[in-house]
């Protein structure tokens, strides 16, 4: 099994009011099929050298979505998180004091999300797992991401990377920011994939964040 991952939004934005959602997103395929798509997107576009989801125009996100469409050897899982469902949470004002656990709540949440995403699509049934996500601001967050994914699927092995030089992480991008325009602006881009190649685990992220934070308090 091969999956990419990326995120769209930033969850200490969101908590602070300044970001509307934060989408964590895993396209589940191969290299040359997952990354297909973001690759076809952009061909032949003067001064675009990767696939963001935020530089494209109307016309070049309907070509991706099509493409998605067409492209049914690949599969996708996101988690979509609120402002509001974290303030729910029991315990949630440690997340304003930058809790951790370690590590910090954020990335924590982010590996949360990947793990289970890659557990619900049986990650630990497979022989051999790569997984590979965009990197974040420093190596050793990245790190601390990577070392959650492993608590939930040993057997996987997640590296870090720019998405400038991987096609499946664009995709995974692009996947990200459609789900999360799609709340943003009442959009209907997911809409045209079809519903059993997608998964959801925002919920079962949340409990796990949520655990983490009652240990923490007692």
């Amino acid at each position: 099994m091969q999956g990419f991952g990326d995120v769209s939004g930033h969850f200490r934005s969101l908590i602070n009011g300044h970001c509307d959602v934060v989408v964590v997103a895993v396209v589940f395929g191969d290299m040359i099929q997952a990354g297909r798509c973001s690759k076809k997107t952009v061909r032949d576009v003067q001064d675009v050298e990767e696939a963001k989801w935020s530089d494209l125009t109307n016309t070049q996100k309907r070509r991706f979505i099509d493409c998605l469409v067409e492209n049914d050897d690949t599969e996708f899982g996101y988690a979509k998180f609120t402002r509001e469902q974290l303030q729910t949470l029991t315990d949630q004002y440690l997340l304003y004091q930058d809790v951790s656990f370690p590590p910090d709540w954020d990335l924590a949440l982010t590996g949360y999300a990947y793990g289970e995403l890659l557990f619900e699509k049986g990650a630990r049934d497979e022989r051999r797992v790569t997984f590979e996500f965009d990197h974040v601001a420093s190596q050793s967050d990245s790190a601390d991401i990577a070392s959650h994914i492993e608590e939930f699927v040993p057997n996987t092995s997640p590296k870090y990377k720019s998405s400038h030089s991987s096609p499946g992480i664009q995709t995974a991008d692009c996947f990200a920011g459609a789900v999360a325009e799609d709340h943003k602006k009442d959009t209907d881009w997911i809409d045209s994939i079809d519903s059993d190649r997608i998964i959801s685990c925002t919920e079962t992220s949340l409990i796990q964040l949520e655990n983490n934070l009652t240990s923490h308090d007692r």
